[in-house]
């Protein structure tokens, strides 16, 4: 039989609460009411928080259509620590799908979230800081679109753009 080790002394447990941490832009811009349905809002919809729940899928149709049926020409993409990947995916996945031209700029930084420590028996809680890793990825769009798109299944397909000849002039 294996020899258990007798502890008397066991340390109280510890629990780590994560709050939540702050946004990268207000949840509704200041000129919109709060309290209305979400669907009246029209600034502040091309801010997109990216996280791992939402599917990739579901952000790249949000995106297309900010971009070709609003008519934005910038988009805010913003993740946090875990959600980062999920971002970069997103943002290499839209230029193919988008009939405008796409420049993205990429800004990494760091974010203090806190949380919130528990002492066990004690009953002491504690507020301790830490650093999460942020990202933020701004696509800027040109208003010309670099061809026409055509339906073919599922995929759109982008027509090729057709050099206008000089001509010049009849004598």
């Amino acid at each position: 039989m294996a020899d258990k080790r007798n502890n008397d002394f066991q340390e109280p447990e510890t629990k780590r609460r994560r709050l939540s941490a702050p946004r990268p832009f207000p949840i509704v811009p200041a000129s919109v009411s709060a309290t209305g349905p979400r669907s009246a809002h029209k600034q502040g919809k091309n801010l997109i928080c990216i996280s791992r729940k939402t599917a990739l899928g579901a952000y790249m149709r949000r995106c297309k259509d900010l971009a070709v049926k609003d008519g934005y020409k910038t988009l805010h993409l913003s993740a946090m620590g875990a959600a980062i990947p999920h971002l970069l995916k997103l943002a290499l996945a839209l230029p193919p799908i988008l009939p405008f031209e796409v420049r993205a700029e990429y800004k990494t930084g760091t974010v203090e979230v806190c949380d919130e420590v528990d002492g066990g028996e004690e009953g002491d809680i504690t507020y301790e800081t830490r650093g999460k890793s942020t990202l933020m990825v701004v696509m800027t769009l040109d208003g010309k679109p670099t061809g026409e798109t055509k339906l073919k299944g599922d995929v759109v397909v982008a027509e090729p753009e057709q050099d206008e000849e000089d001509v010049g002039e009849a004598v």
